[in-house]
């Protein structure tokens, strides 16, 4: 394939996973502000994760962390709710990264919460393996897969 054929490929896998993003960030807005209500009266932002996620919600969500980092690493995790956290923390960060790039449009204030991770998991993780590929929006990936490494793996072990 040439340069300019996958150069249109991994433009039309951005846009469309981006707007993808988008739309379900959409979606959730109203979703995300009934958590933001939840975290002011509880004070913290693990009120949405009280109980771990089911066995498909965790398949989903090591799809997820599998495309941040590794899917051996994510294999070997425990995807408890204080992981579905770190993902969602981690989703946010990238999300506003690739913002940053022009990327991915969202609402302002917007936190992916489970609903969202476990409901949009394989246009992440597709989006997620596409930017990793693009040298300009692979450090937004990278730069986040380095900074919850430890905090993650903390959370798998209920540290």
């Amino acid at each position: 394939m040439s340069t300019r054929g996958t150069r249109w490929t991994t433009a039309t896998a951005l846009l469309a996973a981006g707007a993808t993003l988008a739309v379900g960030a959409l979606g959730s807005a109203a979703q995300a502000a009934d958590h933001r209500g939840a975290d002011r009266a509880t004070g913290t932002a693990q009120a949405r994760f009280q109980s771990d996620p089911t066995p498909e919600e965790q398949e989903r969500l090591r799809e997820i962390a599998g495309a941040i980092w590794t899917p051996e690493l994510a294999a070997g995790w425990n995807m408890n709710a204080e992981v579905a956290g770190v993902l969602s923390q981690a989703t946010e960060r990238i999300l506003e990264c690739s913002a940053a790039f022009a990327l991915v449009p969202r609402p302002p204030g917007f936190v992916p919460g489970l609903g969202y991770l476990v409901q949009y998991w394989k246009n992440l993780r597709d989006y997620y393996l596409v930017v990793k590929q693009n040298r300009t929006y692979r450090a937004c990936v990278v730069s986040t897969a380095a900074y919850y490494r430890s905090i993650i793996e903390m959370a798998s072990q209920g540290i």
